[in-house]
Order: C-alpha cells, then sequence, then structure tokens
C-alpha cells in the first residue's frame, strides 16, 4: 500500500480502528498508583493493520477526538497527542506486515514504555504541572516495570488471533 493512498475500504477500517482506539483509552483497571488501561491495544491495531504511517495518523487522530469529544482532565496538551503519534509509528514499524514475533512485542513495548511512557509521558506532566522530574520518574518507573510484561502478553493473543482471521486480506 502507497502511503499516501487509501482507498475508501481501508479508509473505512481506519475509522473504525480510531473508534476502537479511543473506546479501549478510556477502559482500565487496578488502583491509581497502577492502573493498566487497554489503550495499547488499539494503538497496536493501527500499527498492525496500517503500518507506521498511517497508524501514527490514526494514534494522533484518535487522541485528537478523544479529547474533543470527552475532554482533558488538566485540559488538552498537545505532547500526549505526539506521545500517541510515536507509540503508533513504533507499532506499526515491528508489526505491519511483518510475522507475529516474540522479540518484536518485547522489542516495540520495550520502546514504547521507555520513550514514550517514561521519559516523554513523565516529560509532558512536568511542564504542565510543574512536577518535580525526578520524584515523578521513580512513581511513574515501579509502574513502568511491570505493566509492559502484561501488555506483551495481550499483545501477543491479540496479534495471534488477528493472523487466524487474516481480514487484511479483505481490505
Amino acid at each position: 500500500m502507497n502511503k499516501r493512498n487509501l482507498t475508501l475500504k481501508r479508509l473505512v477500517l481506519l475509522a473504525v480502528l480510531v473508534a476502537i482506539n479511543i473506546i479501549f483509552q478510556k477502559i482500565s483497571f487496578g488502583p491509581a498508583y497502577l492502573k493498566i488501561g487497554l489503550g495499547f491495544i488499539g494503538l497496536t491495531l493501527l500499527g498492525y493493520y496500517f503500518g507506521p504511517f498511517w497508524g501514527g495518523i490514526g494514534a494522533g487522530i484518535s487522541d485528537l477526538v478523544m479529547a474533543s469529544i470527552f475532554g482533558v482532565e488538566g485540559g488538552f496538551f498537545p505532547g500526549f497527542t505526539i506521545s500517541a503519534i510515536i507509540s503508533g509509528v513504533i507499532y506499526g514499524f515491528f508489526f505491519y506486515h511483518k510475522p507475529v514475533k516474540v522479540w518484536r512485542i518485547v522489542v516495540a513495548s520495550l520502546l514504547v514504555t521507555i520513550i514514550v511512557n517514561i521519559l516523554l509521558n513523565t516529560y509532558w506532566l512536568h511542564l504542565l504541572y510543574g512536577l518535580n522530574l525526578k520524584a515523578a520518574f521513580a512513581q511513574r518507573l515501579i509502574k513502568e516495570l511491570i505493566v509492559p510484561w502484561i501488555q506483551m502478553i495481550v499483545i501477543y493473543l491479540v496479534l495471534n488471533a488477528l493472523q487466524r482471521v487474516k481480514i487484511i486480506d479483505k481490505f
């Protein structure tokens, strides 16, 4: 698929995955200090079906639409949109038109965790709320040492199920 061209069917699939991502972003489990959200599933699907370019664009659109519809606690901040785009790009780079391999899932999840969740999002929170960067980093680090391993298992199960269904052949 050309980076710039989308067929109508692929555009509809992109819109559906953006909607799914928005829904998954709103679902989370656990106490506040160890909250596990399902947003990574939607980002993984965008990357898996559309690659780095359109996966990143879809992730950015998801973030903007979600902020428009549901609002954002503390107000909209474009840094988190950048984080969403980078996550979609990383997942797209590792999963688009590639076989599901454990090492791909581990590397993609760890890159998103380190680059986006630990570094960028902590920095965005520092800019937004004036939090002490070291304290915010230390507080988030505990969660980020646990949650990615759960995400890797879920991503593995989801991508294996999608490979069996082969919906991509229909688009």
